[in-house]
């Protein structure tokens, strides 16, 4: 049987029992309506004999039509209330009885009385008397028998009420104890089987005892635990595949690091060599080569010093990827100001405008942030360079809704040459050029390390732009230490 239709037979067993008990009280009840109905009936005998015996001495003392009349009147009455009495008692039939026939004598006694008969006057009336006073002391004892069981009736209530009260309670709280005792001893066995899991042994089981709703959500238990074992199978499993390739990664980054050593030093060298070599060709056999050999000369050199700058920002990127970010709080306008200055032998000779806003603090790396906005400017100082004036603009603000320490976003937008918007998913990508060698330097990884840094403190890069309308940039930083 289930805990619901448990629950249902321990509501409707009590209220069955209590409809019961009030069907008896019921019962009960309307006999003790009957019982006064009957007490009523003998009151109403006694009051009528109670009349005709006034009545009787009334006649014999005056005599009279009208008392006649009214002796008359009240025997008729008596009759009819006798002949309608029900009593169910044996005694009270046999008193019942024994009153209707003294009132059949009464009558004949009165008959004889009103008729004037020559029988004794004085005996007639004295027989007439005794006949009343005993049919009068008949019906008061029938009277008094009646409400003597009225009060047994309602003492019988009483006592069932007083029963049936002391029975529902015993019933409800037996019920209520056993369902109790149920639930609560199993909801102890799970509470403990999840302890014993909770302490990391998933290979225990709760014994399902029952069908019902605790059996199911036993039975429902084991199968957790079994799909926790199998989880944690799964994960030692994918734990020890990532600590393998923790480990080949930390190998990797060690092989890394020797190439970056490798291309820091080994193959810097040559390229020294030969930008040096070509610059004493330059110098010492000038005028041995024609116009076409000097200038193969030059395109060497320049591809030289533009290896060796490709080879600083491949650098730049790996050191991106791999540095550990000491985040503090920057003030931005002491480093837009200082990178700005850094950034003076780029725009020397030129009508350069920054219009620099202030800037609201925000949390990063200090060399991080710093190289971020020296690509940022160091873009829009290049690719403004055809404009007179150049004009770029530096902002920043809180992000909306939020206060400090939210997210802070900052913009810098130029009046360059920007770029075709339908290229713009490639700005960001490594060694992603939109313009030509021809028309700007660069080796398309300043950008890439931006977006390295930004995504390394949690941030966003976006960047939007049209051809010959200039470019705007906007990354996002954290206001805050908790958005670290």
């Amino acid at each position: 049987m289930s805990i619901k239709t448990q629950l249902r037979v321990a509501a409707w067993l009590p209220a069955l029992f209590g409809l019961v008990i009030g069907a008896g009280l019921w019962v009960s009840w309307q006999g003790v309506d009957r019982a006064r109905a009957r007490a009523e009936q003998a009151e109403l005998s006694v009051r009528t004999i109670s009349e005709l015996n006034a009545l009787t001495q009334e006649f014999l003392l005056y005599g009279g039509s009208r008392v006649a009349g009214q002796l008359a009147k009240q025997q008729a009455i008596l009759a009819a209330s006798l002949a309608a009495a029900r009593f169910t008692a044996p005694e009270q039939r046999a008193l019942l009885e024994s009153i209707r026939q003294g009132q059949g004598d009464l009558g004949r006694l009165l008959r004889l009385l009103l008729q004037g008969t020559a029988v004794s006057r004085d005996q007639l009336a004295g027989a007439l008397l005794v006949k009343v006073q005993d049919l009068r002391f008949k019906a008061r004892q029938l009277a008094s028998r009646e409400h003597l069981e009225v009060v047994q009736i309602q003492r019988r209530i009483d006592n069932l009420v007083l029963v049936a009260l002391t029975v529902l309670t015993l019933l409800s709280v037996t019920l209520l104890t056993w369902l109790s005792r149920r639930l609560i001893h199993g909801l102890e066995r799970l509470g403990a089987a999840m302890h014993r899991v909770e302490g990391g042994n998933l290979a225990y089981q709760v014994t399902v005892e029952s069908g019902d709703e605790l059996g199911r959500l036993a039975a429902a238990f084991n199968a957790m635990t079994g799909r926790l074992r199998d989880s944690k199978t799964l994960v030692e499993e994918r734990t020890a595949a990532l600590s393998r390739r923790t480990a080949e990664l930390e190998t990797a980054n060690a092989d890394l690091e020797a190439f970056s050593y490798s291309v820091s030093h080994d193959l810097r060298a040559p390229l020294r060599a030969i930008d040096g070599f070509a610059a004493i060709l330059r110098e010492d056999y000038a005028p041995r080569l024609d116009a076409e050999g000097v200038r193969l000369l030059g395109v060497v050199s320049d591809n030289a010093r533009r290896m060796a700058q490709l080879i600083d920002d491949i650098l730049a990127l790996s050191r991106a990827g791999r540095q550990t970010l000491r985040l503090i709080e920057l003030d931005m306008n002491a480093l837009v100001q200082e990178v700005w200055q850094g950034l003076e032998p780029q725009r020397t000779g030129r009508a350069v405008d920054l219009h620099l806003a202030e800037l609201p603090p925000a949390w990063g790396d200090p060399g991080a942030v710093r190289q971020v906005w020296q690509n940022l400017l160091g873009n829009a100082l290049k690719f403004s360079r055809d404009r007179q004036p150049a004009v770029i603009e530096v902002s920043g603000r809180p992000e909306a809704g939020e206060t400090v320490p939210g997210t802070i976003f900052y913009r810098v937008a130029d009046n360059g040459a920007g770029f075709d918007p339908a290229y713009a998913g490639k700005l960001f990508g490594l060694f992603q050029r939109l313009h030509g060698m021809d028309e700007f330097e660069g080796t398309g990884v300043g950008l890439a390390i931006v977006k390295r840094y930004i995504e390394k403190h949690g941030g966003r890069v976006t960047g939007e732009g049209r051809l010959g309308a200039g470019a705007t940039f906007c990354f996002s930083l954290p206001g805050g230490p908790n958005d670290e």
